[in-house]
């Protein structure tokens, strides 16, 4: 493979990686709260992390984009 369709491929990863470790993590924060604590918080805790791992998959994919640049 050439550097840069590794490099297409390494943001590809990151901004998808970032969705994913938010869902998990917000399936993960519900499951808590909902078992342990015996609160209902179902898509909210889920949602959050889903939008704070959009917002890091991308500002993670914009970093290797301005370092491939330089």
């Amino acid at each position: 493979m050439r550097s840069k369709d590794v490099a297409a491929l390494t943001v590809g990863l990151h901004i998808l990686g970032g969705i994913i470790a938010g869902l998990l993590v917000g399936y993960g924060v519900d499951y808590v709260m909902e078992s342990w604590l015996g609160l209902k918080t179902s898509p909210w805790g889920m949602l959050l992390f889903f939008f704070v791992g959009i917002v890091s998959g991308f500002l993670n994919a914009y970093r290797d984009m301005k370092r491939l640049e330089d």
